[in-house]
């Protein structure tokens, strides 16, 4: 059906052009002639090339057999089309069935940045920098109105790309999904407090046996193996030590607690973008703006195992975002290079590690983002809502 319907189009359209069969050993540089044409036609919307069919005289399809090297054959075809032509277009194969015979297609879309040119040399006559345009049926070399046409078109095109909201941001990989119900992760058993509990329990365990004049080596040995079993081995502490060890255990399990809170057990949040418009973006930046408080705490770094402390800029080398910390909120900054259209991209290599309290059960957190890229008139804002399931 899609064929059917391209082929409705005049014979003269800008944007279609037919051919018998597929261009063939030293068909190079027509090959190029004719998608360098198609691109800069004074037309809006995808183009195609359609080989299989052609028309007579009398402007009925006439059909020829495709050979059955034809798909490999396109495909080379998008190969030498990317290696030539400047700027990029996107460039695809088709395949169909029309009134019982097999024709296929080179589909060119994303015309949306002319002149389209060549950038090197692909022949004797076909040289570096040439621009050809199709107009009337007929492929010919561009003029000078056609260069002005075309780049009155591109800056228009950029202008009322820069004043339009062309990036879309969402949760995980889904750039629609603004809204997103997450579960708390438990973090209601910190390192620390499982030591503290132990530690009492041992605490108060020896101070009872000491009354009743039971307190000895052995005992405290017994009620160690209880608690510990063999994570730990046993040292002979009198009690005040063991005090002082209990007042002081959130200093102590500092490391562990950070790890549990930032690795473990954080909620590790990632969003994606996706370039909608015609033309990639360059130098794209985005900054993301989270609360912060003691019960959402957005972690500078990566954390790793106790021992294994890494630095801000050593998390950077393995993909966590640049992330500072003001008073009461927090900024997440990502630069992409470059952002190519319909690519769904995440924003973050690493996922932001977040410590969430379960005091924010129920609760809603509102994250803004403002993207920055080369071009743009002013940054695109948003914002995106996370739900604490």
């Amino acid at each position: 059906m899609r064929f059917e319907k391209l082929l409705q189009q005049t014979a003269n359209s800008p944007k279609l052009h037919l051919r018998d069969a597929v261009y063939g050993a030293g068909g190079q540089a027509v090959l190029l002639q004719e998608v360098l044409g198609l691109a800069n036609a004074d037309s809006r919307g995808v183009r195609h090339i359609i080989f299989g069919v052609n028309r007579s005289d009398g402007n009925e399809l006439v059909f020829t057999r495709l050979g059955d090297g034809a798909p490999e054959e396109l495909q080379g075809y998008i190969e030498l089309i990317k290696r030539y032509i400047e700027p990029d277009l996107k460039v695809e194969p088709l395949y169909g069935d029309v009134q019982g015979h097999l024709v296929a297609a080179l589909e060119i879309s994303r015309c949306d940045n002319p002149p389209y040119i060549l950038k090197m040399d692909a022949s004797r006559d076909l040289r570096r920098g040439d621009c050809w345009v199709h107009e009337g049926g007929v492929f010919r070399p561009a003029q000078r109105a056609d260069l002005d046409r075309m780049y009155r078109y591109t800056a228009k095109h950029r202008s009322q790309a820069t004043d339009n909201n062309i990036v879309r941001v969402g949760f995980n990989s889904n750039p629609t999904q603004t809204r997103i119900a997450v579960p708390l992760p438990d973090t209601a058993r910190p390192p620390s407090s499982q030591e503290a509990y132990r530690m009492q329990i041992e605490i108060n365990s020896r101070k009872e046996a000491q009354s009743v004049n039971i307190e000895d080596t052995g005992f405290a040995r017994l009620l160690h193996t209880r608690l510990y079993k063999d994570d730990r081995p046993f040292q002979d502490q009198g009690i005040n030590t063991l005090v002082e060890g209990y007042n002081t255990v959130l200093d102590s399990y500092q490391e562990q607690d950070d790890y549990f809170y930032f690795e473990t057990h954080a909620l590790k949040l990632n969003f994606c973008m996706v370039n909608t418009g015609h033309t990639a973006l360059e130098d794209v930046s985005i900054l993301m703006i989270l609360p912060w408080a003691e019960q959402f705490r957005t972690a500078e770094h990566l954390y790793g195992p106790p021992g294994e402390i890494l630095t801000a800029k050593e998390s950077e080398l393995l993909g966590y975002p640049k992330v500072k910390h003001y008073k009461s909120a927090v900024q997440v900054k990502q630069d992409i290079a470059r952002l190519e259209p319909d690519q769904v991209v995440p924003v973050f290599e690493q996922a932001i590690r977040i410590s969430v309290k379960p005091e924010l059960a129920g609760k809603k957190v509102a994250i803004r983002y403002s993207i920055h890229a080369s071009g743009f008139k002013r940054p695109e804002e948003g914002r995106l809502k996370l739900v604490m399931a």
